[in-house]
C-alpha cells in the first residue's frame, strides 16, 4: 500500500465469524450437489464404527437409485446392444485385436452384463446368510443346488455343478 505522508494504514483481519462463514457456505453447497445427484448428506466423518455393506448401501440408497437407472440405459441399451453388434460383425469379417485375428463368436451365446454389489458384505453379513441358507436347506424349503446358487457369486464359484459334485465328493471322503 502506498499512503501520503499524512496518511494511515491498518492491518484488516478476518476474524473467526467470517472464517465460519465461509465453512457453513461451502457445506451447504456441498449438500445442495449431493442433493441434486441423489447423494446422501451424511457425513462419513461422524460414523464411528465399521459398517456393514448393507448398512451403507441403505445410507447410500439414492445415489445408488441413479447409478443403476445408468447403468441400465448405459449397459443393457447401450454397451449390451453394442457387443451384440460386435458379436455379429465377427461372424461376417475378420477382426484382429493387438495384431492377431479374433475368434468369431456365435450369435447364438448368451451375452449379459454382471454387476459386482455396490458395496461387499460384511464377514458377520456373510455368516448371517450363510446360517440362513443352511436353516433353509434342512427345513427343506430349498435345495442344496439354490444356496450355492444363491451363493456363486459371493464367493466366485463359476460352475455350480461341480461346486456340487466337489462337495459330494469331499462328504463321501470324510
Amino acid at each position: 500500500m502506498v499512503v501520503s505522508k499524512d496518511g494511515d494504514a491498518r492491518l484488516l483481519e478476518i476474524g473467526g465469524t467470517a472464517a465460519n462463514a465461509v465453512i457453513d457456505y461451502v457445506r451447504a453447497l456441498r449438500e445442495f450437489a449431493l442433493e441434486s445427484v441423489h447423494g446422501n448428506r451424511a457425513s462419513a466423518d461422524r460414523i464411528a464404527a465399521a459398517q456393514s455393506g448393507r448398512a451403507l448401501e441403505l445410507m447410500n440408497q439414492g445415489l445408488i437409485w441413479l447409478a443403476d437407472n445408468l447403468r441400465i440405459s448405459y449397459g443393457e441399451s447401450g454397451l449390451l446392444p453394442l457387443a451384440r453388434m460386435i458379436a455379429r460383425a465377427t461372424e461376417r469379417y475378420t477382426i484382429t485385436v493387438m495384431g492377431r485375428a479374433a475368434p468369431p463368436i456365435s450369435e447364438g451365446s448368451r451375452l449379459s452384463l454382471r454387476w459386482r454389489p455396490w458395496y461387499p458384505s460384511s464377514p458377520a453379513d456373510r455368516l448371517a446368510e450363510a446360517q440362513t441358507l443352511q436353516t433353509l436347506c434342512a427345513a427343506g424349503l430349498i435345495s442344496r443346488e439354490t444356496a450355492t446358487r444363491s451363493l456363486a457369486d459371493t464367493y466366485g464359484i463359476a460352475d455350480v455343478a461341480a461346486e456340487l459334485s466337489s462337495i459330494a465328493k469331499d462328504t463321501q471322503t470324510s
